[in-house]
C-alpha cells in the first residue's frame, strides 16, 4: 500500500496491492488508521518521510482458550485472580462453551510483521495453564485446549491513546505547509480498546467532521522526530 499526496491539500488517494497481486486505487477524503499494534508500521509504510515518529511499546500476552467443563451452563462471566497470584491473570466465560485465560504482561518481544502469527512464549504458556488447572475445575484428564497464542496490545510510552489528525504540513517532508488534516490515528489504548472503542470513535467522527472534541485531547496527540 502507498498513498498519493496533494502538494496543497494532503492525501489524494491510497494505491492497494491485493493478495493475488492485483491492484486498485480507493480515493479518500480522509484516512483514520486504527490498526492496532501495527498502527505505526502501517503509517510508517504510507508516509515514510514524514516528520511523525512514534514506535510501538511492546505489550503482549499469552493466552488459552480452553473447553467449559461445565457445557451446559449459560452463565456469561469474568474472574479476576490478579490480587491472590500478584500478576495479571483473567478468565472470561463465552457463549461458545469456551473460556477465554489471560496472564502476566511481557515487555519482551517484537510486534509481528503484519500478516504474520506471533509465537507465544512456551513458559509464559506453562505458566498459565498451571494458574488454570488450579483455579479451574476440571475432569481427572485436565482442560481441553481449544487453541492458544499470543497477542501484542497497541500501547505507547505515556500509556495513553494517540487520538489526532495530522496535518498536512507533517505527513511528508514534500507537503503543503498547511493545516488541514486529512488522516487521523486512533491507536494505543493498551488492554482497554474494548472499553474505550465506542467514546474513542465518537471523539474521532468529531475531530473528521471539524466539531469540538468531548474531551481535552492536548495529551494524545502524535509524537514528532525532533532531530
Amino acid at each position: 500500500m502507498s498513498a498519493n499526496l496533494s502538494s496543497t491539500d494532503g492525501i489524494l488517494s491510497l494505491d492497494v496491492i491485493h493478495n493475488d497481486q492485483t491492484s486498485s486505487t480507493l480515493q479518500c477524503d480522509n484516512v483514520i488508521l486504527a490498526t492496532g499494534p501495527w498502527t505505526p508500521a502501517v503509517f510508517k509504510k504510507l508516509f515514510p518521510r514524514s516528520p511523525v515518529k512514534f514506535e510501538p511499546v511492546i505489550s503482549a500476552g499469552e493466552w488459552f482458550v480452553f473447553e467449559n467443563p461445565e457445557p451446559h451452563s449459560s452463565v456469561i462471566a469474568a474472574a479476576y485472580f490478579d490480587d491472590i497470584v500478584g500478576e495479571k491473570l483473567e478468565y472470561a466465560g463465552r457463549n461458545d462453551h469456551t473460556i477465554w485465560a489471560t496472564g502476566a504482561k511481557s515487555d519482551v518481544g517484537t510486534v509481528p510483521d503484519i500478516g504474520q502469527v506471533p509465537e507465544p512464549n512456551a513458559s509464559s504458556l506453562a505458566r498459565l495453564k498451571a494458574y488454570s488447572d488450579g483455579f479451574l475445575k476440571h475432569t481427572q484428564g485436565g482442560l481441553r485446549v481449544v487453541n492458544q497464542g499470543r497477542s501484542y496490545r497497541p500501547a505507547n510510552e505515556n500509556q495513553l491513546p494517540i487520538i489526532a489528525g495530522i496535518p498536512s504540513s507533517l505527513l511528508s517532508a514534500e507537503a503543503s505547509t498547511g493545516g488541514e488534516w486529512s488522516v487521523y490515528i486512533n491507536s494505543g489504548h493498551g488492554s482497554y480498546g474494548v472499553t474505550l472503542g465506542m467514546g474513542s470513535g465518537k471523539i474521532m467522527s468529531q475531530l473528521v467532521l471539524g466539531e469540538e472534541p468531548s474531551v481535552n485531547l492536548s495529551k494524545m496527540g502524535v509524537p514528532l522526530d525532533r532531530h
